[in-house]
């Protein structure tokens, strides 16, 4: 049994780790591979690197038929998430949604057991004009994105769940909030550059201002554990599962999980903090049939972030 996951960075390395860590060998398929930045977290004499393209339908099948995959987690995903597929539409269409296309192809004509599509919490941003009913938060809401980023990602969830039905392809997605980790150095997405200036800034001793209040965040460690749970889990009756922390986080939630770890109190919460007064997204699912648990809430995930930034 080996996987391949697409993607190798901020959550596509952990993955790999805990794939390591079952005693497994996984191929790592990425466009650009950062191998001094994976041996950070995996040993890569106990994995394969591929550097490849998942718009390019042949090296993907190469690469299946060459390495024996049998269940692919598709983490590979445009560079700069939101702000990148605003400023490059196409270009992030064609990766976030082709490529996902793509990966479902194959693993279809190649009879794969199981395919993990990893998705956003920015669907739940895109309720205006969706079927919510008063279920925001859950998997059931409808949402209607508004941006490109969530257009692709709802675009992949729904051929997905097309493969699903139309060809009893084994497909799950997973929804994924705001994420944050250590990966770098650089990339990662907005939450890690956002709690990677803070925690500079207070080891510095200059002036900390956390500036997002209420968001829904997740440790990359703990979407990795969510993310490979869903690849390896038997009987599950849903498709799709929401991995969180469980709760909103105010600014000053954040700024007091910094200064615990951080001596100065240089972190505090920005009179211009945003707050998008949304509940968190419900995880119960994924706790019932996945396993999940939230093994990094707010405190213990600036902690060991901290950790990693000091050892580098």
């Amino acid at each position: 049994m080996t996987v391949l996951i697409t993607g190798g960075g901020l959550v596509g390395c952990q993955i790999a780790r805990l794939e390591q860590e079952a005693g497994r060998a996984p191929v790592i398929f990425d466009f650009s591979p950062r191998t001094e930045a994976l041996g950070e977290f995996v040993d890569l004499e106990r994995c394969t690197v591929v550097r490849g393209d998942v718009t390019n339908p042949l090296e993907l099948v190469a690469t299946v038929t060459g390495y024996g995959i049998t269940r692919i987690i598709h983490t590979a995903a445009f560079g700069g998430l939101t702000a990148g597929s605003n400023t490059a539409p196409l270009a992030s269409t064609l990766v976030n949604t082709m490529g996902t296309a793509y990966v479902l192809e194959v693993a279809r004509v190649l009879g794969l057991e199981r395919v993990v599509l990893c998705s956003s919490s920015t669907l739940y941003m895109s309720m205006e004009g969706g079927a919510d009913e008063g279920r925001y938060g859950l998997e059931e809401a409808y949402p209607r994105p508004n941006n490109v980023y969530a257009a692709n990602k709802q675009a992949a969830e729904d051929l997905g769940r097309a493969y699903r039905k139309t060809y009893g392809l084994d497909v799950v997605a997973v929804r994924f909030a705001a994420v944050f980790g250590p990966w770098g150095p650089g990339g990662g997405g907005g939450a890690t550059t956002a709690m990677e200036r803070w925690l500079r800034s207070s080891m510095a001793g200059e002036p900390a201002e956390v500036n997002i209040s209420g968001a829904d965040w997740i440790y990359s460690k703990d979407a990795a554990q969510g993310t490979f749970k869903a690849c390896w889990a038997e009987g599950l009756e849903a498709e799709l599962f929401n991995l969180g922390m469980g709760q909103p986080y105010s600014a000053r939630e954040i700024a007091d999980g910094i200064n615990a770890v951080i001596p100065g109190e240089c972190a505090k919460e920005s009179a211009r903090a945003i707050d998008p007064r949304r509940p968190a997204m419900n995880i119960e699912r994924a706790r019932q049939q996945l396993g999940y648990e939230v093994e990094y809430p707010m405190a213990a995930a600036v902690r060991d972030y901290h950790e990693w930034i000091t050892r580098r």
